[in-house]
């Protein structure tokens, strides 16, 4: 193990990360300001260069987790990963061809496990800080996060795929994560409106059921879904912060008019 660890901290969250200079390296150089804001334990989290293993035939982020018992694993070639939820560690085994995106995309499963034990949620969605409220605008790949991201300006963007949401005293915050496109110096914001993105030739709000909610947020959680012991309390968190925070189906267009209609139907 290294002496010096790389250490990724967001809200109460906080990774402390072993491994060989040619991975962490851009990952001082590129996540230099996300260090832990407080003193919180830190999961140990290792990575190790084995050459015996086949060459990647892809990136890491195209192989989900399989997740049972609170153990996820990830298994392709070139890499063998296993993160431990209950132990508090992670481990990425990885052939010398694997990237820093690649080492990227494992810190975020491990980050997704360290969060949900202490609360929060990673949730894919772009979070815009409008009017100091915020708003996580989610949905599948495709549904137009980035697009709405875009035509949010000069508003602050958190990030324009993957927010971390965390409890406090005053409500739910959404927090910016480094693992997307940002735009503004907001870090953190109080969240004020769950948007489930359709992309329409008309621009309106359209109010959603409790089960509608609920199945749509669970669907952009990434890797707690994949396993049956997390899901009910994935369930019943998300039923926690429908109990304060109001959740549509935004229709938009390409143009910022859907702002308007937030401001006057949520603002």
């Amino acid at each position: 193990m290294n002496v010096v660890p790389f250490v990724l901290g967001i809200a109460g969250t906080s990774l402390r990360v072993f491994g060989p200079e040619i991975w962490l390296i851009p990952l001082r150089t590129a996540w230099a300001a996300w260090m832990p804001t407080e003193e919180t334990p830190a999961w140990d989290v290792k990575l190790t260069v084995d050459a015996h293993l086949a060459a990647p035939q892809g990136p890491l982020f195209d192989v989900r987790p399989q997740c049972r018992g609170g153990v996820c694993a990830l298994c392709a070639p070139g890499f063998q990963a296993t993160v431990d939820a209950g132990q508090g560690m992670g481990h990425l085994c990885a052939h010398p061809d694997a990237t820093p995106a690649d080492i990227g995309y494992f810190l975020r499963v491990v980050l997704a496990l360290q969060a949900f034990t202490r609360g929060g949620l990673l949730f894919h969605a772009a979070g815009v800080a409008h009017h100091g409220k915020g708003y996580a605008l989610f949905g599948v790949s495709g549904s137009g996060k980035t697009t709405a991201a875009h035509f949010s300006a000069p508003d602050p963007v958190l990030n324009d795929d993957l927010l971390l949401l965390w409890p406090s005293a005053a409500g739910w915050q959404i927090y910016a994560t480094p693992f997307g496109k940002r735009r503004g110096a907001v870090r953190c914001v109080a969240l004020h409106g769950l948007l489930r993105l359709v992309k329409d030739s008309d621009v309106f709000l359209a109010p959603m059921t409790s089960a509608q909610a609920l199945g749509e947020l669970v669907a952009n959680t990434p890797v707690l879904s994949a396993d049956p012991l997390w899901l009910p309390e994935v369930l019943a968190r998300w039923e926690t912060v429908l109990a304060h925070i109001p959740a549509c189906a935004l229709h938009f267009r390409r143009d910022s008019t859907f702002w308007e209609v937030i401001d006057a139907e949520l603002g």
